[in-house]
Order: C-alpha cells, then sequence, then structure tokens
C-alpha cells in the first residue's frame, strides 16, 4: 500500500512539473522580437507592441492617420538612447539591452518579485544582472523609457554599477531634461 502511494505521488509531482515545463515553454514559444540598433524589444503580441509605440510617441499622425510603419518603434527607441547618452554625456561602446513589454501591472509585478525587489511595483525597472528593462506598457511613457534607459547606460558604463541613489538623481535628471 505505501509502495503504491509513493508511486501515485511521484507520478503526481512530475505530471504536475511536465506541465510547468510546457507552459513555460510554450509561454517563450509566442515570444516576438523587435531589433532596433541598441535594443532587443521582446513582446508576446502585436497589440503590446503597437500600444508600446503609441505610449513613447513613435507613432507620427499625418493628413492620412496613423502612420504605423514599423519603423517608427526602432527610430524612436534609438533616439531616446542617444538623447539619454547625450544627456549623461556617457557613450559607452557595448551597450545593447533589452526592453520587455507586459501589457499591465500585475503581469510586470510578478516579474518585479521574482527579483526578490520589495516595495511598490514600478511603471518599469532596469535589471543590470539581466541587462533588460521590464516595461508595464499601459502606464508607460517616454520620460519613463528615458529614465530606465539611464540605469542601463550608466551601469554599462561604469561596468561596476554605481551605488543606486547615484543613479536614481542621474536618472531623474534625464526624465526631467530629456526633450528640453
Amino acid at each position: 500500500m505505501s509502495r503504491s502511494v509513493t508511486s501515485s505521488f511521484i507520478f503526481i509531482i512530475t505530471l504536475f512539473f511536465s506541465f510547468i515545463i510546457v507552459s513555460q515553454s510554450s509561454a517563450q514559444d509566442n515570444q516576438q522580437v523587435y531589433e532596433t540598433n541598441c535594443c532587443t524589444i521582446q513582446y508576446h503580441d502585436n497589440e503590446l507592441l503597437t500600444n508600446f509605440t503609441l505610449r513613447i510617441g513613435g507613432f507620427k499622425f499625418t493628413s492620412k492617420g496613423l502612420d504605423d510603419d514599423p519603423a517608427n518603434i526602432k527610430k524612436r527607441v534609438d533616439e531616446i538612447m542617444e538623447k539619454v547618452q547625450a544627456l549623461l554625456d556617457m557613450h559607452p561602446a557595448d551597450l545593447h539591452i533589452a526592453i520587455i513589454l507586459y501589457p499591465d501591472h500585475d503581469s510586470l509585478g510578478k516579474v518585479f518579485r521574482e527579483f526578490s525587489a520589495t516595495g511598490n511595483i514600478p511603471i518599469a525597472f532596469y535589471a543590470h544582472k539581466t541587462k533588460s528593462i521590464y516595461v508595464n506598457v499601459s502606464s508607460v511613457t517616454d520620460g519613463v523609457l528615458g529614465h530606465e534607459i539611464a540605469h542601463a547606460v550608466i551601469s554599462f558604463y561604469f561596468g561596476t554599477p554605481p551605488p543606486a541613489k547615484m543613479q536614481e538623481i542621474l536618472a531623474q535628471y534625464v526624465d526631467l531634461h530629456l526633450w528640453d
């Protein structure tokens, strides 16, 4: 009887972990990638990328309506990156980051907690460990993206990231003066 219960328990656990692995791999299979000169944008559907582009000002409105050329997102993200580097006067040669898009506060919150982060869930955050910016698309702005790109630029520039308070002062400066 005990051997039967143990075998059943092992079977259920194996089945459970198999399901988790299959779910994670299918979630990764749905992931799409868009490359810019400085970033790899990762997203799960075109609507998410479109919303991100609208939120950071990457679409242009013309007399014919919305110009939704995909090159606009590349141009806008690279433009923000260049502006941040110019404001900070920091131009690290090997700078390439990922920008990972999440549709809402809750989905970004799960990732934020996986980094053992505490406190309020931000609109976006940079993790130097993964060299990635994680973004809540429903709330992001060009200023927020510029702020997080500043964290990435600072971390790449110094090799070993400086103290968080110093980074935050510089990132807030970028947010404030991004389009001066």
